[in-house]
């Protein structure tokens, strides 16, 4: 499991499912509480939050979640995160996930989604948020 060390980070909110930091001003540190289910109220629960936190900042940005902490993901929640945001709000989705189950999810969530943003799984912080910063510096729009 890849643990978030959240002692580095600005708390920012949090939902029933999740505890939200920023590692900048342009990057969200996502971290659902440990063995929750995303289901339809909940995956809204979290796309109304993360809307209103770029809205607030006044800019898009990208985010990092800590897929390990997950038990499960419904397609519900899997097809609101693929259409209730847009890249006008979120630029890069980077996954974290060590364990077994957490990839397994993401493999399953990035091989049956098209998103509108681009998504990519990552086994480290550091190169999930240097794929952020990337996908920051290049803008809306540009290729993954």
């Amino acid at each position: 499991m890849i643990h978030a060390e959240t002692s580095r980070w600005k708390p920012v909110g949090e939902t029933r499912n999740s505890r939200y930091f920023a590692q900048s001003d342009r990057v969200l540190m996502i971290v659902p509480r440990e063995g929750c289910v995303d289901d339809l109220a909940s995956s809204r629960e979290e796309v109304a939050f993360q809307k209103a936190h770029w809205r607030a900042v006044g800019h898009a940005g990208a985010h990092v979640i800590f897929f390990d902490y997950m038990r499960s993901q419904d397609k519900d929640a899997r097809r609101t995160y693929q259409t209730d945001l847009g890249p006008s709000e979120v630029v890069g989705v980077a996954l974290i996930g060590g364990t077994l189950l957490s990839r397994a999810i993401g493999s399953f969530f990035l091989g049956l989604s098209k998103p509108r943003i681009p998504l990519r799984m990552f086994d480290s912080v550091e190169a999930a948020t240097a794929w952020c910063e990337a996908r920051l510096g290049a803008g809306p729009g540009a290729a993954p």
